[in-house]
């Protein structure tokens, strides 16, 4: 069993592996650019060679496109944001902005060696080949980030949970949320608390008590009958197998319109405070979270379809977006309403 802290630990290593060699290389060709450039020519300034110049300006696009994009998979769509400490997100960041603007104006100019060397046109075409069709694909992926239906399509409902919490699978992509390969679950969402460093768990993370999510009171997100209610499963051990016969763990499930249910799922046993058959307003507490189903750490998950049971083969799920809220997309702060939610946004409560 591998606890959170040695995850974190392997992907910490893995950003500087990134992060080491990327600031050196975009160092040396720093210097290259400040102090050899009488060794090269800018490409307006060379007679000819129509090949290279195009070569060069497909490679400039290429990075400009690269530069566009990473910020939005490193922030945004990365799984891996919460599991590396905040400074070494924004490390990395400046890191490939740093390189990506050195060889942008390098990308301008033509050197000596690669007018006289063929094999320095051949690297060149190869990674034009290469880095152009890959930015273009992604940059095509780009906007998916951020689809998600509008406030007339969606459902606008309060949240579940009070405090910061962060996202760790939200939004109307695959993208920024693996729900959404599967009709049922489209839009679901699987939110853990935070400190006030954005981490989800203290300690080495090898147990349940080591999360923040752990024992924090869940709200009903709207008003309506409590449908079915499931509170007898313990909570799942981090490391061991979730358990797949009962996915969703101890869960409650609200009517709050004809045909239409929110699950609240992977409650912690013994403490929801509903039954089956009774009226709840939005903002009333019905239990707390847990870790218990098909879970690898204490979490929250909600979504809403049509049916009141588990049923990924016919259910239909439904978008819905939050009344008031504040949230953190882009390192800052800001009251939104009828707010939806991506990956590793932070959120909480209007004060």
């Amino acid at each position: 069993m591998i606890a959170l802290q040695q995850l974190s630990q392997i992907i910490t290593a893995g950003f500087w592996i990134l992060i080491i060699p990327l600031t050196a290389m975009a160092t040396y060709r720093a210097y290259i650019a400040i102090f050899k450039m009488a060794n090269r020519q800018f490409l307006w300034e060379v007679s000819g060679e129509r090949y290279i110049k195009w070569l060069k300006i497909l490679f400039g696009l290429a990075l400009l496109l690269i530069g566009i994009i990473i910020p939005f998979y490193v922030v945004i769509a990365s799984p891996y944001v919460r599991f590396v400490p905040s400074y070494l997100n924004m490390l990395l960041l400046v890191s490939i902005a740093m390189f990506v603007v050195v060889e942008g104006y390098l990308a301008l100019s033509i050197s000596q060696q690669l007018l006289a060397k063929t094999y320095k046109k051949v690297l060149l075409t190869l990674l034009v080949l290469v880095f152009l069709p890959l930015s273009v694909y992604n940059l095509m992926f780009l906007p998916g980030i951020f689809a998600y239906p509008s406030d007339a399509q969606s459902y606008i409902i309060d949240l579940p949970v009070k405090g910061t919490w962060v996202a760790g699978h939200a939004g109307g992509s695959e993208d920024v949320n693996y729900h959404c390969a599967h009709t049922a679950q489209m839009y679901a969402m699987d939110i853990c608390k935070v400190d006030d460093n954005g981490n989800i768990y203290s300690g080495a993370g090898k147990e349940v008590s080591d999360f923040y999510t752990m024992g924090e009171n869940i709200y009903a997100p709207v008003g309506g009958t409590i449908v079915a209610v499931v509170d007898s499963l313990p909570n799942i051990g981090i490391g061991e197998s979730p358990e797949t016969g009962n996915p969703a763990g101890n869960h409650v499930v609200i009517e709050f319109e004809k045909e239409r249910y929110v699950f609240l799922a992977h409650l912690d046993q013994g403490t929801i405070k509903v039954k089956e058959g009774e009226l709840v307003e939005s903002g009333e507490i019905v239990g707390q979270a847990g870790n218990s189903g098909n879970t690898s750490w204490p979490h929250l998950h909600m979504h809403i379809q049509d049916k009141p049971v588990i049923d990924n083969d016919n259910a239909v799920a439904f978008p819905y977006r939050f009344a008031a809220i504040e949230r953190n997309r882009w390192f800052s702060w800001g009251e939104v309403t009828n707010a939806f939610l991506v990956r590793n946004d932070l959120f909480k409560e209007l004060n």
